[in-house]
C-alpha cells in the first residue's frame, strides 16, 4: 500500500508542471487569464479550430512526424536483424548506428541543411559526379511542400535511439522464442515473421510513440526546414504566441491544447495496443 501511494505521488510530482500548463492554457484559451482575457466565452476556441490554416498545419505535422518516425523505426529493425550476431562487423555496425545519439536536434538540423540544399554537399557532389550541370539543379528539399529534407533529418536524427532499442529487445528476448520456434521446425523466414518482428514491434511500439510526439512538436528542424504554406503546427503556435497583435496570443494556447491532444491520443492508442495484447497472450 504503502508502495502505491509513493508511486502515485512521485508519478503525480512528475506530471504537476505539465498539469499545471495545460489547466493555464485552457483558461487562456476560454478568455479567463492572460493577455488578452475578456472573460470567459468558446468564441476563440471555435475560430481557431475553424481556420483551414489550422488544420492544414496539422496536417502536414503529422505527415512528416509518421513519415520520419516510419522510417527510422524500419531502418532501425533492419539494422537489428541484419547485425544482430557476435561477430567483430556486427558489433562495429551496432556500435557505428548508434553513434549519432547524442546529436542535438538543432545541430543535426543545421547538418540537414548543410547536405541537403540545393547549394549544398550533396549537390555539389552531385554537380562533380558529373549528375548536375550545376549544383542549383538539385531537387528542392527545404522549404519544400513534402518535407522530404525534413523528413530524412528526422528520421535520421532519431534512428538511433530506435535501433538502440530494437538492439536491446532481440538481446533480452529474441534468442529464447527464436530457439524455440526453430526447435519446432519453423523456417528462417517463419521465425522471422512470426517471432522476431512481432517481438521487435512489441518493443519498440513505446519508443516508436515517444518518436513520433517528439517529431509533431519538433521545432528547430521545423524551423529550418519546412515551407511556409502551410506552417506546420509549431510554427504556427510560435507565430499566433509572438504577433504583435497582443489579442492573437491566446491562439497560441488552442493550438498548444491541439498539440497536446495529439500526444495524448497516440499515448491511448498505444495504450490500446498493449491491453489488447495482453488479452490475447491470456
Amino acid at each position: 500500500m504503502k508502495r502505491g501511494v509513493g508511486g502515485l505521488a512521485a508519478a503525480a510530482a512528475v506530471a504537476a508542471p505539465v498539469g499545471l500548463g495545460v489547466i493555464y492554457a485552457a483558461l487562456a484559451s476560454l478568455g479567463v487569464v492572460g493577455v488578452g482575457a475578456a472573460g470567459f466565452g468558446i468564441e476563440r476556441v471555435q475560430r481557431v479550430l475553424s481556420e483551414p490554416s489550422t488544420w492544414r498545419g496539422l496536417g502536414w505535422t503529422l505527415w512528416v512526424a509518421g513519415a520520419s518516425t516510419l522510417t527510422a523505426s524500419a531502418a532501425a529493425v533492419l539494422v537489428a536483424v541484419l547485425f544482430r550476431s557476435g561477430t567483430r562487423s556486427s558489433r562495429l555496425a551496432r556500435a557505428l548506428a548508434i553513434v549519432p545519439l547524442p546529436v542535438p536536434q538543432l545541430v543535426a538540423a543545421t547538418a540537414g541543411v548543410l547536405i541537403l540544399g540545393q547549394s549544398g554537399y550533396l549537390a555539389r557532389l552531385a554537380y562533380s559526379l558529373g549528375l548536375l550541370r550545376v549544383p542549383a539543379q538539385m531537387p528542392a528539399l527545404i522549404y519544400d511542400r513534402w518535407g522530404i529534407g525534413l523528413i530524412v533529418t528526422l528520421a535520421w536524427k532519431e534512428f538511433p535511439f530506435l535501433a538502440l532499442i530494437a538492439f536491446a529487445v532481440l538481446a533480452i528476448r529474441g534468442a529464447a522464442y527464436e530457439e524455440v520456434a526453430r526447435g519446432l521446425g519453423a523456417g528462417r523466414g517463419a521465425v522471422l515473421r512470426r517471432i522476431t518482428l512481432p517481438l521487435l514491434w512489441r518493443g519498440m511500439l513505446p519508443a516508436i510513440i515517444s518518436v513520433f510526439i517528439l517529431q509533431a512538436g519538433a521545432y528547430e528542424a521545423t524551423a529550418l526546414f519546412a515551407p511556409s504554406d502551410p506552417l506546420p503546427l509549431p510554427l504556427l503556435t510560435l507565430e499566433r504566441y509572438t504577433d504583435l497583435d497582443l489579442g492573437a496570443r491566446p491562439d497560441a494556447f488552442v493550438l498548444g491544447l491541439v498539440g497536446m491532444t495529439l500526444s495524448i491520443a497516440a499515448v491511448l492508442a498505444y495504450d490500446w495496443a498493449r491491453t489488447r495484447w495482453e488479452r490475447l497472450g491470456s
